[in-house]
């Protein structure tokens, strides 16, 4: 199978998959409406951190490894399996010990934090796995199937009795049931003669990835946490699903960017920058066509698809999609600078864009809001996609 069917295969499972997380978004973000749908979604992303920083960037690196040393893969998914058990056993000892002595309210929901954060860590290291051993469509099976049944639960719960505990504890065991079955399923028989592993060069690749990461995750997230200390609950809740929509520009090329990376770590494809040019060109046009689509019909979709109370949606979207769009392309070219193991120009490109928000909002967003945030994200993200495109040929060894 060549990759540009493996792509298509890929991208059509991912996109079919994502509709339903996308009906599941709108049903909780009904339940809950406005004004409370937004602290739900922050919160999310905090324990979301949690999982992104003991993941250490081992997903990116299990790829990077195997893909060259496949006869690593058993060793590999061991490891793999040590740090998910540590993470959970620190995330119950945090949750079940040390958050109720605090006075944040998280504490009720001790065991939906343990089961997303579990989870959530699986997922990430394990996806990455499946995805180093080239086996995309397996991944879209488990997140399909799973997420269905997630959809058909909220749908089954009469009305006015889904409450924000009952769809905590429900997301929490969706994401433990899927890290847990990527688990299963991408266990691996120990080989006759296992290849070697310098696990601390394997740790120390992983760490400059998730450091990166994490700067990229501060980068498109900060302007939340502004818009919910100095903004109502409702503008919150609009301004974070502004963000969600926008996450399906990166989601779209994250889906091409995670299937390229095994080739492109393996240098079996795109030997020249044209050659990567021509690749992703059609995705970059489906970006910018679904920007369009979103301009002239938006101000209707969102008011009927969240609800009455999202009508500021297309205010904000307006100024957010051209940024939007260039996080889109911006995950492509990342590729091309991880598969080249040039994680340095990533990072700095993500430290420009996180110390751009965080310095505009912290002196804009109190006097002016939520358009201040909108203004200052959408600009970083041009600004980041600029300062990276300039150099993506020279990954390619060309100048």
């Amino acid at each position: 199978m060549n990759l540009s069917q493996i792509l298509k295969q890929n991208i059509a499972g991912k996109l079919l998959n994502h509709g339903i997380v996308f009906l599941i978004n709108v049903v909780i973000v009904r339940s809950l409406q406005a004004e409370e749908s937004g602290y739900f979604f922050n919160n999310l992303y905090l324990i979301n951190l949690l999982a992104f920083l003991f993941s250490a960037g081992l997903d990116y690196s299990a790829i990077s490894w195997i893909s060259r040393e496949p006869l690593s893969a058993h060793a590999i998914h061991k490891k793999l399996i040590e740090v998910v058990l540590f993470f959970t056993a620190v995330m119950l000892i945090f949750s079940f010990v040390i958050l109720p002595e605090t006075s944040f309210k998280l504490y009720r929901y001790s065991t939906a934090i343990v089961l997303f954060s579990s989870g959530n860590l699986m997922l990430i290291l394990f996806q990455g796995f499946l995805s180093a051993q080239k086996k995309f469509n397996l991944q879209n099976i488990i997140l399909g199937i799973s997420n269905l049944c997630f959809l058909v639960y909220l749908l089954s719960i009469p009305k006015g009795e889904i409450s924000i505990f009952i769809i905590s504890i429900g997301y929490g065991l969706l994401y433990f049931i899927q890290g847990l079955s990527m688990i299963t399923f991408s266990y691996q028989k120990q080989v006759s003669n296992p290849i070697r592993i310098q696990w601390r060069a394997f740790f120390r690749h992983g760490f400059f990835i998730m450091i990166s990461s994490l700067v990229y995750f501060c980068f498109l997230r900060t302007d939340n946490f502004f818009v919910e200390k100095y903004c109502s609950g409702v503008t919150l809740s609009n301004y974070v699903q502004c963000g969600k929509v926008g996450q399906y520009f990166i989601y779209f090329s994250s889906v091409i960017s995670s299937t390229l990376l095994p080739f492109l770590s393996s240098e079996k494809i795109t030997s020249s920058y044209q050659e990567w040019k021509q690749l992703i060109k059609p995705y970059f046009i489906l970006i910018i066509t679904g920007a369009m689509l979103l301009i002239l019909t938006g101000k209707f979709i969102y008011s009927f698809v969240f609800g009455n109370e999202f009508i500021e949606m297309s205010n904000y979207m307006i100024i957010l999609l051209p940024g939007f769009v260039c996080l889109g392309m911006l995950t492509l070219i990342n590729a091309a600078y991880l598969s080249k193991g040039n994680v340095k120009q990533i990072f700095k490109g993500d430290l420009i864009g996180f110390s751009i928000v965080l310095v505009a909002d912290t002196f804009l967003v109190p006097q002016y809001g939520v358009y201040a945030a909108a203004i200052v994200s959408s600009i970083s993200y041009v600004i980041v996609f600029l300062y990276l495109w300039k150099d993506v040929r020279k990954q390619f060894n060309e100048s």
